[in-house]
């Protein structure tokens, strides 16, 4: 692994139809065809929908589910969450909603109306970053803004990582979110938080090549936690080496699953992405990721998945949905960072 100043950046053959064992008439060749189609789609269960399809889909599920304070839920009908309504309020204006549009507005309101006397959501970091973020995008008073960014610095470890919250050891995954955000904010190593945190991220990195929930016990590392370190470091060091673990653990299938072999996740798969792009590999994460995330898409819209900590089985919900918007618009995020 680099300082980013120091290293660069950087079919299948056919038997000719002459060799079949009996004629062929057309009718007879387009019945062959439909019994091919046919099991094709029994095997896979449905066909990947087209992008456009499938960005119109998941926008209109996350709109259909907006509360009426504004918030957005885990999973519908449920009670509104600060961070489900970050990741929405994001996802949507990232397909092209307006910061005056009354759904952004009202996602605002609620943000803003839920942050905390010392500055936080939820006195968690995660949470808060997303805020930030969402705030930021959605072009609102910078007060909360200054003040979320500000408790974020008074509960940075001394050791430059962050944890969920100010009692909670740091975490890799913590810290790279956090991270992760303040690049998307425009911050760079110039920063010294930012510099602390890629420093100590580095530092954590395991001898497979990857990083895992808890830093320093030699744990297994896995996919989720990578990704969100890699889109922070990215920010101060050069990735390229790392990148390559990351697509070691991708599925025959185009997705990923925490660890290899793991069955794919909708939204692991989107952290995965996100990373990819940020290391601008556009073969494994726009032409297979991506496909895998279109056929696996539910009929309303929504990507069904079992990561969010709240759920204990795989269930339809929106954080997984716009985690995925979230990585179709990968490239724009990287642009707007």
């Amino acid at each position: 692994m680099r300082p980013r100043n120091m290293g660069n950046r950087n079919q299948h053959s056919r038997a000719p139809l002459s060799n079949l064992p009996f004629p062929i008439s057309a009718h007879r060749l387009w019945i062959c065809l439909l019994l091919i189609t046919l099991s094709f789609h029994t095997t896979t269960g449905r066909a990947a929908k087209s992008p456009y399809e499938t960005i119109e889909q998941a926008a209109s599920y996350i709109v259909k589910h907006q509360n009426v304070d504004g918030g957005w839920p885990l999973v519908p009908g449920g009670d509104s969450d600060v961070e489900i309504t970050a990741i929405a309020m994001q996802a949507l204006m990232l397909k092209g909603w307006g910061s005056g549009s009354s759904v952004i507005r009202r996602g605002v309101a609620h943000l803003i109306k839920n942050q905390k006397s010392n500055g936080s959501w939820n006195d968690n970091t995660a949470h808060t970053i997303f805020a930030i973020i969402a705030l930021k995008r959605a072009e609102t008073n910078t007060d909360e803004q200054f003040n979320g960014l500000q408790w974020l610095r008074e509960v940075q470890k001394g050791s430059g990582s962050w944890g969920r919250g100010v009692r909670e050891s740091g975490n890799p995954l913590y810290t790279g979110a956090v991270l992760s955000g303040l690049g998307q904010l425009g911050f760079n190593q110039k920063f010294s938080p930012v510099l602390k945190a890629a420093d100590w991220l580095a530092g954590q990195i395991n001898y497979d090549g990857g990083w895992s929930m808890q830093a320093g016990l030699g744990s297994r590392s896995d996919v989720l936690v990578t990704s969100w370190v890699l889109q922070g470091l990215s920010i101060v060091y050069d990735i390229d080496e790392q990148l390559a673990w990351l697509k070691k653990m991708q599925n025959d299938d185009g997705g990923f699953g925490k660890w290899k072999g793991a069955p794919s996740d909708p939204e692991i798969t989107a952290y995965a992405v996100l990373a990819l792009v940020i290391g601008e590999d556009p073969l494994n994460a726009d032409k297979v990721a991506l496909r895998y995330l279109r056929e696996v898409q539910q009929e309303d819209g929504s990507f069904v998945s079992a990561t969010p900590i709240e759920l204990k089985q795989p269930t339809a919900n929106l954080q997984t949905t716009c985690f995925v918007l979230w990585a179709i618009y990968g490239r724009q995020l990287k642009e707007k960072g």
